[in-house]
């Protein structure tokens, strides 16, 4: 009988860890969803945007609301985090003057999505220098505009609550 208890326990502990890492990828794959998913419906919304005209800075220009929400780390996700107009990490996951990036991070891994514009972030009434993005951690609505900034079409974005300021080796947290 105590022969039996002990490899019953033996057995589920070594099934127990053969599933960890099955569990530990379908929790980064359920975020890494997540934040494609997020990344892609920015990008779809400045798409959108840049099929219009854009406006003078001040004057009524085409907008999109969009809405995001990624997981929280818990037992089944990773967390995730989405970089709206500049990024952490490589060298090469820098924007130009005339385009901009999205950006995923899933457990150390970061994913860059190019916008065909660029992205300027806008607090409190003042357009950001370049390099100034948008973190989202969870929930957030990011409202964009199409303008035109110092002579080029720019798309502006404004973060609203859940989101966090973000500047390369800089975070401004409650922004």
């Amino acid at each position: 009988m105590t022969l039996r208890v002990v490899l019953a326990v033996v057995l589920a502990a070594a099934l127990c860890t053969a599933a960890v890492p099955a569990v530990h990828d379908a929790r980064r794959a359920n975020a890494e969803t997540a934040g494609s998913t997020a990344a892609d419906s920015v990008r779809d919304a400045v798409r959108a945007l840049t099929s219009s005209t854009p406006a003078p800075v001040g004057a009524p220009a085409a907008t999109r609301v969009v809405r995001l929400a990624l997981p929280r780390r818990g037992t089944a996700t990773a967390g995730a985090a989405l970089f709206v107009g500049t990024a952490p990490g490589p060298p090469g996951a820098s924007d130009t003057q005339t385009t901009d990036l999205l950006a995923v991070r899933v457990a150390g891994r970061i994913r860059v999505v190019r916008l065909p514009v660029d992205l300027r972030v806008q607090t409190n009434g003042t357009v950001e220098p370049d390099g100034t993005g948008i973190r989202v951690t969870h929930r957030a609505a990011l409202r964009l505009r199409y303008v035109r900034y110092r002579g080029r079409p720019t798309v502006v974005a404004t973060a609203g609550d859940g989101a966090d300021l973000y500047t390369r080796g800089r975070d401004h947290r409650g922004t």
